[in-house]
């Protein structure tokens, strides 16, 4: 409501003093209100921030105008310099800032713990010397700080393995260890870290321990922490016994034509996964739905039956686990579990090898919860965002309380879920040709192409095995030509 004021019959001071009072009061409370500011920070920036989120007032604060805005961090571009003895580079930056950028005193004072080692002037340029060691340069403001670690080491110029090449046998597998020696010797950074090419061939742990796991040829290679130098040992892994069974091949008639199934699978969103996750176009479905283009060598055994023994006894399973951890001598536990569920001996034990680390993971020997120790061999319920927590509740909600019952129970939950639900192969789990587009193992179109190879490798390492082939036709397809290795 409007207020009029009769200056014709009120007391002229008193109107002056009321009118005065409207005019300053509204200018005191704009001058109050909470500010919002939009800040826009370029990627190339070079600091190192966990986000950038304008919501979170990480880099400026609501507040009001005459309050004082406290420093909360500081963040900066290097949080480790390693420098090496004897480079022609010693002169480096620190970029630092304050957050919030409206903080109310932004100024940032530098020191060094070693300056013998590395100094540092007010303006964050830092210097090193050729003097080995270490120094941590500090950047304050207020209470708040941020620490970056130089390290002037003996660099790192080479690397190499104790041996180049290894034979091995995975239905006889022994564990073997390889050695890395650092050039030059004194190098103050002598880590390296392991890797293998191909897991379902053969693993490695952080101590160069080499562990065969299925047939074919990979290569384990040793990287120098400092440097990222290289050396490879390559690894071939055969059967000692070379005698082979011979595959029973069934075929599986589907009344739907391969065209109008592509049609519905393209429904389910499937995608295509290299580096990056994209979705797939109606050829890239059309392709690896087709089994006639995957009719020998790798891609055959994403056909193969996964349902009812493969013939393999507890002694030779016990051979194939040995040196795979808690997996050990579990022979008997692989064999009753996979009769009790109808699935074969051979995947449930490679598989667990795969998911397990070759019984080595953390799931695998075991996670505590709520007081008690759990185990998972399979990585049931052990979700992207944090799987050691993911599957080890999983576990307990289980009973899984020994490795045994994480086999038993892990067995079980394939079974059902999958190998004894009408998704007997690779295939069927990929694309359920009885039921296009619904449940479905993975939305990679190459998912299950991509397992065979695995597969493939693993299976091999029991050549007397029992293995059945159903490969599925569609409508009007002829009978291919399947070739066996």
């Amino acid at each position: 409501m409007t207020k009029v004021f009769n200056f014709y019959t009120i007391n002229p001071v008193i109107s002056m003093k009321k009118i005065l009072f409207l005019i300053i009061i509204p200018i005191l409370l704009n001058t109050a209100v909470y500010a919002a500011y939009t800040v826009d920070i370029p990627d190339n920036s070079g600091y190192i921030v966990d986000e950038i989120s304008v919501e979170n007032s990480r880099y400026f604060k609501h507040t009001c105008t005459w309050e004082k805005i406290e420093q909360e961090e500081i963040i900066i571009n290097k949080k480790k310099l390693t420098v090496h003895l004897d480079s022609s580079e010693h002169e480096f930056k620190l970029e630092a800032e304050v957050m919030p950028l409206n903080a109310s005193d932004r100024r940032i004072t530098y020191s060094s713990t070693n300056e013998a080692v590395a100094s540092v002037d007010e303006r964050g340029n830092i210097t090193t010397y050729n003097v080995p060691g270490e120094a941590t340069i500090s950047a304050v403001s207020g209470k708040v700080s941020a620490r970056c670690k130089v390290l002037v080491v003996k660099g790192v110029t080479g690397v190499t393995v104790s041996q180049s090449q290894l034979q091995l046998y995975a239905d006889r597998p022994a564990a073997v260890a390889l050695t890395a020696s650092i050039e030059p010797p004194d190098a103050s950074i002598d880590e390296v870290e392991w890797l293998t090419d191909d897991a379902s061939i053969a693993t490695v742990d952080q101590n160069g321990t080499v562990i065969p796991c299925g047939v074919g040829t990979t290569f384990v290679t040793a990287k120098t922490v400092d440097g990222g130098y290289t050396a490879s040992c390559q690894i071939t892994v055969d059967t000692f016994e070379k005698k082979k069974a011979l595959p029973t091949l069934f075929y599986t008639d589907y009344s739907i034509k391969l065209e109008d199934a592509a049609d519905i699978q393209l429904t389910a969103n499937p995608t295509v996964f290299t580096s990056n996750t994209s979705p797939a176009s109606y050829d890239d479905v059309k392709y690896y739905l087709n089994p006639q283009n995957f009719t020998d060598d790798y891609g055959l055994y994403q056909f193969l039956d996964l349902s009812g023994s493969n013939g393999m006894d507890a002694d030779k399973i016990n051979s194939y686990l040995a040196a795979k951890g808690v997996l050990e001598n579990m022979g008997d536990v692989f064999i009753n579990a996979a009769k009790k569920n109808n699935i074969s001996e051979i995947y449930l034990a490679v598989h667990a090898c795969l998911e397990s680390g070759n019984g080595s993971s953390q799931l695998a020997t075991g996670v505590e919860v709520n007081g008690v120790t759990v185990y998972n061999m399979f990585g049931i319920g052990a979700v992207d965002s944090d799987p050691v927590r993911g599957g080890a509740e999983y576990a307990y909600t289980q009973g899984w309380t020994t490795v045994e019952a994480a086999i038993e129970g892990g067995a079980e939950w394939i079974s059902k879920n999958y190998v004894n639900s009408g998704q007997n192969t690779l295939y069927k789990m990929r694309w359920n040709p009885d039921r296009p587009g619904t449940h479905q193992y993975a939305t990679d179109v190459s998912w299950a192409s991509k397992q065979a190879k695995t597969l493939k490798n693993m299976f091999s390492a029991f050549p007397g095995a029992k293995l059945t082939f159903e490969f599925p036709i569609y409508k009007n397809q002829p009978e291919p030509t399947i070739r066996f290795d």
